[in-house]
Formats: structure tokens, C-alpha cells, sequence
């Protein structure tokens, strides 16, 4: 018994899986200085609230931590992957961006459903156009007790929250480790972002969300986040716990 114990003293004690590690990450352009040098410590699972102002530094901080975006400075590791966007980019998603995601008038449910189906099905299977049947097995998990939007609407007809979480789960189709939600600020209600919240703490539970934000989320809700307000001239921030202070 004594050496079992002595064995586990001298165990390295196990914390929070990491997710992102950023040091001193800087993005320059030819327009100019977009943000840094950040440090950012975020661990695995569930949802993290990146908490700023819709702009363009929070839109380039969440492309680079889905791997679309290259910085110019730092050290920035997401998922054991350290400065290699490729492998970010082949283990996440990101959605509800218009530089990613914008999708053109007058298309239909039907119409989106059925592309992105064809796209994430083996090239020698053919997929027919999407049924009431493929939009509930694609939907109904994301949607939760929000209502399915039909088929034949225009996706630009929406609703707000219903626009929001078919982009999620038109982009979260591979359900890879790392779902980049480009922001919530689209919802100008309140009852209507909390729905999509909800739904995001549900997807949570199966991998990790990063979400850009400007509305702080209860205290209750077990979203980790982080307080982005200003960017360029905040050192270091963290999620090894409920609330991430500077």
C-alpha cells in the first residue's frame, strides 16, 4: 500500500485539457495593426464566450483560432496543433460569419440542404434532393424545441434564430472537435439569443464551442467567459474556471 501511494504522489496531477494556448499572437496588415500581442488560455469542452464589440480584430481572432486566418506574430496552439492553420482548419468548423458563410437571396431550405448533403457524401453516392426526413436527421439535435423552418422557405426570410442555427448546422455536418460560432450580435433580442445560447450549451456537451459575443450570458448558464473589450491592450486571459478576468 505505501509504495501504491508513493506512486500516486508522484503522479503529475491532471487539470482542464487545454484548447487554446496563445503567446503574444499578433495580427498586422497592410490596413494596419489588428490585434496584440494576446495571450489566451482556454481549456477543452463546452462553450467559451469571447466577449467584445462586433469588430474587425474579434473577426480575425476567431478565424485564426479555426485555422482560416494567419497571424503575423506569437505562438498559438489549439489542440496540440502549434502555428499549423491546416490542421486547425481540418479539426474545426466555423460558421455565422458573413466573410464565411453569407448565403446568396432567394435560395431555399431544400435548395442548401441538399448542396451541403451532396458536398459531405462520398463522391460516387448520389443524394437526392433533402426530404422532410433528411432536414429532421440533419436539424433536430441542433434545433432542439426550436421549430424546423420548411423546406420550401427562403433561408433569407427566416427568422433570426432560425437563420443562425442552420449555418451551425450546416457548417457542424462532420461534427469536428472545434465549432467556431462567429458571433450572436444578429440577435437583437434577448429571448431569441438565449435560444441560441441553449442550443450551443447543448452542442457543448460533445465538443468544443468558441462563440464571439457582446452580451454577457448568466452567471448559471456554464458558459466559460472571456472579456475581449479591449483587444490590444489586455495581457492575458483565461478559462480554468467559470469567469476569465485579465
Amino acid at each position: 500500500m505505501d509504495a501504491e501511494k508513493a506512486a500516486e504522489d508522484e503522479s503529475p496531477a491532471t487539470g482542464p485539457t487545454p484548447l487554446v494556448t496563445a503567446i503574444q499572437i499578433t495580427l498586422t496588415e497592410e490596413r494596419g495593426h489588428i490585434f496584440g500581442p494576446l495571450d489566451l488560455d482556454l481549456e477543452a469542452g463546452g462553450v467559451t464566450m469571447l466577449l467584445a464589440p462586433a469588430s474587425v480584430p474579434r473577426t480575425a481572432l476567431l478565424l485564426a483560432l479555426s485555422g482560416r486566418m494567419h497571424l503575423s506574430a506569437g505562438t498559438l496552439t489549439i489542440m496540440g496543433h502549434t502555428n499549423d492553420p491546416r490542421a486547425t482548419f481540418k479539426d474545426s468548423a466555423v460558421c455565422c460569419l458573413d466573410e464565411i458563410d453569407e448565403i446568396a437571396p432567394a435560395v431555399t431550405v431544400r435548395s442548401i440542404v441538399t448542396e451541403y448533403l451532396r458536398w459531405n457524401s462520398p463522391f460516387f453516392k448520389w443524394v437526392p434532393n433533402a426530404d422532410d426526413a433528411a432536414l429532421e436527421a440533419l436539424c433536430a439535435e441542433t434545433f432542439g424545441d426550436v421549430p424546423l423552418p420548411q423546406l420550401g422557405d427562403f433561408v433569407e426570410n427566416l427568422p433570426v434564430v432560425q437563420q443562425l442555427l442552420l449555418k451551425i448546422v450546416l457548417a457542424n455536418i462532420g461534427r469536428p472537435p472545434l465549432l467556431v460560432v462567429g458571433r450572436l450580435d444578429d440577435v437583437t433580442s434577448d429571448d431569441d439569443q438565449s435560444q441560441v445560447l441553449r442550443r450551443l450549451v447543448e452542442l457543448g456537451k460533445q465538443q468544443s464551442i468558441i462563440v464571439g459575443g457582446t452580451n454577457r450570458p448568466p452567471a448559471d448558464w456554464n458558459i466559460k467567459v472571456v472579456d475581449l473589450s479591449s483587444m490590444s491592450s489586455v495581457p492575458s486571459y483565461s478559462t480554468h474556471g467559470q469567469e476569465a478576468n485579465p
